[in-house]
Formats: structure tokens, C-alpha cells, sequence
């Protein structure tokens, strides 16, 4: 009896801890259950195989070990209780391990034991322990059950999701009644494939030059994360609350900009971002576009120029609406020009229609820096800002930790390890081009695309061919296509391009090759090992 009841314990949790990672997935994709559906598929070799390994092993093992030891060991009884008990550690063991593998699946934010993750957890166990059980009583090896705990993660989430809608509304409407109650208060959205963090800190730097501004952090884009900073944050001491408004599916920028109602809406550009979410395109700027459809008619609508669809949502808006760009583009309010990037960072020319301009220099790095600049700058004049201000709070932004990250030092470090964009690593490349000593690039490849992974590895590698001097290259399979496209520029020598397996070769590597006033960017890879040496 004792061992039933343990081996179903052990079990149960084995299973539930085997699904965390399911939950971190589940978390970082928002609670949206189609996204993490997806995310299963997409790494169904490393979830569901080992799951599955696991679990056919140890019923395997189970049933056939007690056959083994009949060899050797004559008493029945004592035979069945070492093999039980031993194949019990066994599983556990294996556990363990699947635990760890799972970990090497790549996740941007770090697991948060949130409430609601809390609640998530303990209805995965009780579907696990339920489970368990009933394989137990119907004469069925338990252990089958984990073949299945990444999916009973998905049927807990369908559980407990009316509870956590309800729970989800008392936050919006307790959000609202507080916004309401704060008369003064200006409200800003942001929302756009691309540079809503950026845009949105830049933004903040500039305004507190004038202003008490609240933003919500780079991790609260939905409308719970926008409520919960609206409900523990907000004082009356603030004068500007900035929300960025994150989509994965229809109507969610709307959902989140009915809580804030923004007066002024700003929208960085349309891009593939979450293409395999939204499945076009159009569908893709017609959710961003729904921010500027929340605002008041009083309010104010501010498009950075794309030359995409980002253009058509400025060219379709019917309300009062700014345009910023960079360069010389026509009916601009807002432009960047003369941008130069180097290792101190970018120096550039902000140039408003109202006839003012000004020279400002600020720590982060390329053309897409410089183009949301110009945005916030357009945003912050309309409010009645000077340039002199503007630019002092420009000179005061702080790099975004893994975005183009300027680590400077003897040796000029890149840091753009939290990007898994190609257009970010093209401006990524593009930036590296344009510092001074051999140019050293790190990657790993672009891991976290669904469709079309094989030709954008092998456009990156093209660009690295086009612009660097050595190329380390991290995971023989996930580099195949980025090795093909650098020795299809022909540029690097082969002596100057290594394939490696792990992050700590590529640093050994390093330590043989950097030397002072060289520049080395890291693309998707966290470099800071690399950075304490």
C-alpha cells in the first residue's frame, strides 16, 4: 500500500514537473493557447519524443526486471518490492533529465511563479495525480501517464481559463475606475511590430524632462500587465502613463487600449512580427492599426515611416496624424538625418516641420534607433516640448539590455542576444559594418522561426559575409544554412569561419583571436561570460 501510494505521488509529480516548461512557454506567449499549441509542434522532438521515451522505458523496464532478477534472486516477494522501488528511482531519475533537457529550448523572459501560474500548477497536478490513479486501477503501468504532460498542461490551462477571465475582469475594471478618478492624466499607447519597448523608453527619457511619466515595464504588453501597473503604480503624482500594447491575435490591441484610452496612439511600423499568428500581412496592421481606432476624436495619431503598410495606416487615418522618419521623406513632422553610428554610440540631426532642429548624440546604436527617436521626438514637441529638451532627455536613454547593447571596453561589444528578428539581425550587421578594428560576429543562427528559418539563416549569412571578418558559429545543425551563405559570399577566409557546439568554445575562441579595438557582436547568444572576461 505504501508503495502505491508513493510510486502515484512520484508519478504525479514527475509529470507536473515535466510540464513546467510547457508552462514557461505558456506564460512568455501570454496565456493564448493556440501560440503555445503551436510551440509544442514546433519543438515536438524535444517535448513530446523525450515524454514518450520516458514513459514507454520505464513501463518497459517495470514489467521486464522482475523477469531479470528471477535469474538470480529466488524469493518472489522480496524481488517484486527491489525491482518496483528501483524502477520508481529509475523514472525519477529520467525525470530529472527530461527537466533539464527541456531547458535548452530558448526562452526570452525568465519563469515568474506568478498567482495565476500557481493556480496553473496545482490544477496540473491534480490532472496528473487524477490520471495516475485511474491507469493504477485499471491494471495500467502509470508511468504511461507521462507521455502526455506537456498536453495536460494544455487541458489544466482550458480548466481553469473561465476562472481566469473573471478574475482578469475585476483587474480592467478596477484599472479603468482608477484612470478615470485621475483627471490630468495624459495617456500614451504604443503599439507596432517592431521598437514598441524602444520607442516607448525613449519616449519616457524624454518626457521626464518635463513631466512625472509612469510606463509599463518591457514585459506588461497585454491588458493585465497594463491593469496591474495601472493598480499597484499609478499615483497622482504622475502626470503621463505610457502603456505598450503587445498582439498575437485580433482585437488584443483593442482590448488593452478600451482600458488605457489613450489620447495620443502611436504606431512604430507593420512588419512580419507574429506573421504565423495573424497569417498576412494586412491582418498584421489592421491589429496595430486598432489602437488608432480606440482614440478620442480630440486625439492624436503618430506612424513611423515604413514604406510598407505602415505608410497606408498614416495615408488611411482620418484623424489629426504625424509621420516621423528617417531621412528625407516627404510630409514628415519629424525627421533623423546625418545619422552617423559608432562606437559612441549614434549622433544625428532631429529636423521638425514647425522650422526647429537640433544636433543630439545618444548610446544606442543604428538607423531603426534613430527612426524611433525622431517618433518620440514628434510625440514630446506636440506636447509642447522644446528641442533643447528633447535632446538633453535623448542624451540621457540607456541601451535596452540585449538590443544592440553597446558594451564598450578594449574591445567593442554588441550585445544583440535578445533578438530573434531577421531585420533585427540585419541592423544588427549593418551596425557592426560601421565600427572600427576586424569585425567578429557570434550566432547561433535564427532558432525561433517557424516558417522560412532555412532561407532567412541563409540571407544572415550572406550579410556576415558582407560585413565581418570572422564568423563563429554555435550548433553545427541549427548553422548549416548561415555556414552555406557565408561561403557563398566568398569573403571570409575558411580559416576565419568555426562551426562549434557550445558557447564556451566560441569563447575560447575569442580569447585566441580579439585583440584590442576589435568589434564583436553577438547575435541571439548571451555574451555575458564573454563580457566579464
Amino acid at each position: 500500500m505504501l508503495y502505491t501510494v508513493v510510486r502515484i505521488l512520484v508519478i504525479a509529480i514527475g509529470c507536473t514537473l515535466s510540464g513546467v516548461r510547457a508552462m514557461h512557454m505558456l506564460q512568455e506567449e501570454r496565456y493564448q493557447m493556440p501560440q503555445l499549441r503551436r510551440e509544442l509542434r514546433r519543438h515536438r522532438d524535444l517535448l513530446t519524443w523525450t515524454n514518450i521515451s520516458i514513459a514507454a522505458g520505464a513501463t518497459v523496464v517495470n514489467w521486464y526486471m522482475p523477469v531479470v532478477f528471477s535469474l538470480f534472486m529466488q524469493q518472489a516477494a522480496m524481488r517484486e518490492t527491489l525491482c518496483s522501488w528501483l524502477t520508481l528511482a529509475l523514472f525519477a531519475g529520467a525525470t530529472v533529465f527530461a527537466w533539464f533537457q527541456k531547458r535548452r529550448i530558448p526562452l526570452k523572459k525568465e519563469f515568474n511563479l506568478s498567482q495565476r501560474m500557481s493556480r496553473l500548477l496545482g490544477v496540473t497536478f491534480a490532472l496528473n495525480l487524477l490520471g495516475t490513479t485511474i491507469l493504477h486501477m485499471l491494471t495500467l503501468s502509470p508511468y504511461l501517464m507521462f507521455a502526455a504532460s506537456d498536453y495536460v498542461v494544455v487541458g489544466a490551462a482550458f480548466i481553469i481559463s473561465p476562472i481566469e477571465n473573471r478574475i482578469n475582469a475585476r483587474y480592467y475594471r478596477a484599472a479603468r475606475h482608477k484612470l478615470l478618478e485621475h483627471k490630468g492624466l495624459i495617456r500614451i499607447g504604443v503599439s507596432g511590430s517592431y521598437g514598441k519597448t524602444e520607442t516607448k523608453l525613449i519616449l519616457k527619457s524624454i518626457l521626464a524632462e518635463k513631466y512625472n511619466v509612469l510606463v509599463t515595464p518591457p514585459s506588461f504588453s497585454s491588458a493585465m500587465g497594463a491593469s496591474r501597473v495601472i493598480n499597484e503604480r499609478l499615483t497622482k503624482k504622475h502626470e503621463v502613463f505610457i502603456a505598450e500594447l503587445g498582439a498575437q491575435k485580433k482585437g488584443e490591441v483593442r482590448e488593452i487600449a478600451r482600458i488605457i484610452r489613450p489620447k495620443y496612439g502611436i504606431v512604430t511600423c507593420v512588419g512580419p512580427a507574429h506573421l504565423d499568428s495573424f497569417g498576412s500581412l494586412e491582418a498584421v496592421a489592421q491589429a496595430q492599426y486598432e489602437l488608432i481606432q480606440c482614440l478620442p476624436k480630440s486625439g492624436e495619431a503618430f506612424f513611423g515611416a515604413d514604406g510598407g503598410f505602415g505608410d497606408r495606416l498614416y495615408g488611411l487615418c482620418p484623424m489629426e496624424k504625424y509621420r516621423a522618419a528617417l531621412g528625407d521623406v516627404e510630409d514628415c513632422y519629424m525627421r533623423a538625418e546625418h545619422v552617423e553610428t559608432g562606437v559612441r554610440g549614434t549622433r544625428m540631426e532631429l529636423i521638425c516641420a514647425d522650422g526647429e532642429r537640433a544636433w543630439m548624440q545618444t548610446r544606442l546604436l543604428g538607423d531603426y534607433a534613430a527612426r524611433n527617436i525622431a517618433l518620440a521626438a514628434a510625440v514630446a514637441r506636440r506636447m509642447g516640448m522644446s528641442m533643447d529638451e528633447i535632446k538633453t532627455g535623448v542624451e540621457k536613454i540607456l541601451p535596452i539590455h540585449g538590443h544592440l547593447q553597446l558594451v564598450p571596453g578594449e574591445i567593442n561589444h554588441i550585445d544583440d542576444s535578445l533578438n530573434t528578428l531577421p531585420e533585427g539581425a540585419a541592423e544588427a550587421l549593418r551596425v557592426l559594418s560601421e565600427f572600427p578594428g576586424r569585425r567578429i560576429v557570434v550566432t547561433a543562427g535564427l532558432t525561433e522561426l517557424e516558417s522560412g528559418a532555412a532561407d532567412a539563416n541563409y540571407q544572415l549569412g550572406l550579410q556576415i559575409a558582407s560585413c565581418a571578418d570572422y564568423a563563429f558559429l554555435i550548433g553545427p545543425e541549427q548553422t548549416r544554412q548561415v555556414l552555406r551563405g557565408i561561403n557563398k559570399g566568398e569573403s571570409i577566409p575558411g580559416s576565419s569561419i568555426r562551426v562549434v557546439r557550445e558557447p564556451e568554445d566560441a569563447l575560447a575562441l575569442l580569447r585566441e583571436v580579439a585583440e584590442p579595438d576589435d568589434s564583436v557582436l553577438y547575435e541571439g547568444i548571451n555574451p555575458e561570460e564573454y563580457a566579464e572576461e
